[in-house]
């Protein structure tokens, strides 16, 4: 009827279907997994390194981290082509931060 508001729920970008855009979706799975890379290394996100020296014994998980940084790798290659230019760039960026890190904090457990 006219004049009545549509109560379906729809999400921001959502295709008619209900369905987010593969590049919504996959920007969404590789945030998760650069949060959870960063969480294992005990860092923040916007990534930024600890103030002062980090003690590789301090709670930070060194193989979670790896997992989630190589998860996010193999999904990044993946999704490379249907992904916005900034929306990769960005992702690129904190990976390749992530991953300075936990070469850092590798050579430092050693």
């Amino acid at each position: 009827m006219s004049g009545q508001n549509n109560t379906t729920a729809e999400f921001d970008g959502a295709t008619a279907g209900g369905l987010l855009p593969m590049r919504d979706l996959a920007f969404t799975m590789l945030s998760v997994l650069v949060e959870t890379a960063a969480s294992q290394l005990h860092l923040h996100v916007p990534l930024q390194p600890d103030e002062g020296p980090a003690d590789p014994k301090s709670g930070v998980n060194l193989e979670e981290a790896r997992v989630a940084i190589d998860a996010a790798n193999a999904l990044l290659e993946a999704v490379r082509r249907v992904m916005d230019s900034d929306a990769r760039l960005a992702i690129e960026s904190m990976l390749t931060q992530l991953q300075i890190e936990y070469v850092r904090r590798t050579s430092l457990a050693q």
